[in-house]
C-alpha cells in the first residue's frame, strides 16, 4: 500500500509548522520534519515527496547544499526556501535561489497563507504533470 504524499519541513520555527499541519492534513498529505540535509536526502529520492520547505540554515549545511543534493538524486520534489533574513532577501538573493533550483522563496515574514498558496500551486502543478504523462 502506498503511503500519503509527503511535505517535508526543515525549520527552526516550530510554531508555523504546527499551524501548517492542519492545512497539509486537510489535503490528505503527511508532514515530515527534518533537521539536516542528510535526513532530507532520504526523502529527496522518494517519489512521494511533493514539497520540501527548507530554512536558510540546517544542522549540516544551507539551503544551497540541499538544492545541490536534490540535483544529484534527480529529485522531483519542489524545494521552497523559507525565512531568509530581510537584509539577505533582495532581488539577487531570490534569483540565486531560483537559479539553484528552488521552486519558490519566502521572506522571513511569511505566514500561513503564503505556505498554503505554495501548497496549492504545487498540487496543481503535480496534477498537470500527471495528466501530461498519461
Amino acid at each position: 500500500m502506498q503511503g500519503k504524499t509527503q511535505v517535508m519541513i526543515g525549520s527552526q520555527d516550530v510554531g508555523i509548522w504546527q499551524r501548517f499541519a492542519g492545512v497539509v492534513d486537510s489535503k490528505d498529505l503527511s508532514l515530515v520534519p527534518f533537521r539536516s540535509i542528510g535526513e532530507a536526502v532520504d526523502g529527496l529520492a522518494r517519489n512521494d515527496v511533493l514539497l520540501i520547505f527548507c530554512g536558510n540554515q540546517l544542522a549540516d549545511g544551507s539551503y544551497e547544499d540541499l538544492l545541490e543534493a536534490a540535483k544529484k538524486v534527480n529529485s522531483r520534489a519542489r524545494i521552497v526556501v523559507t525565512g531568509l533574513d530581510a537584509d539577505q532577501f533582495d532581488a539577487l538573493g531570490f534569483c540565486r535561489a531560483r537559479e539553484l533550483g528552488a521552486y519558490d522563496v519566502l521572506r522571513k515574514s511569511y505566514g500561513i497563507k503564503d505556505l498554503e498558496w505554495i501548497l496549492i500551486c504545487a498540487l496543481r502543478d503535480e496534477m498537470g504533470a500527471r495528466a501530461t504523462a498519461a
